[in-house]
């Protein structure tokens, strides 16, 4: 008896078998291991003034080559002082600190800080970090002003 949907079937090649049979003995294969950030030629790392996160972060980490760094929470920052278009100073002032940062083209760090979506913030040391990109956000330091000190 021949199949009344056989009219409608186009004649097709079969299937071809799978290219792989299943072994459950087989191990997953790893992950690709991303590639590391290009490096300069004298091996130093490269220079982040900032990093902004998509949402909203709990702490700014701040990062300071000759010195201690800090990692203050956003529910505490009261104010930010900045230079207005200048981008050269900017001042957080937060209920028991005081950080004083100097750098060039910082315009988009701080309208990070206002939104609460900087992530960390870090100065630049020429024996540590490539040198920027011309244009970028440079952060050439960062000062800590805490407890009595920050009152005077």
């Amino acid at each position: 008896m021949q199949n009344p949907l056989d009219k409608w079937r186009t004649n097709q090649p079969p299937a071809s078998p799978p290219a792989e049979t299943y072994n459950r003995n087989r191990q997953p294969q790893p992950p690709p291991v991303p590639a590391p950030a290009p490096q300069a030629a004298t091996g130093q790392k490269p220079y982040e003034a900032f990093r902004v996160k998509d949402r909203g972060a709990e702490r700014l980490e701040i990062r300071r080559v000759l010195g201690e760094s800090h990692a203050p929470s956003y529910r505490y920052l009261m104010d930010v002082s900045f230079n207005g278009d200048f981008g050269t100073e900017l001042i957080l002032i937060y209920s028991f600190l005081m950080v004083k940062i100097k750098g060039k083209q910082m315009q988009p760090l701080l309208r990070s800080i206002l939104e609460g979506t900087c992530a960390f913030i870090q100065d630049f040391h020429p024996q540590e970090f490539s040198p920027p990109e011309p244009g970028a956000a440079i952060i050439e330091s960062i000062e800590i002003i805490a407890g009595r000190e920050a009152k005077e």
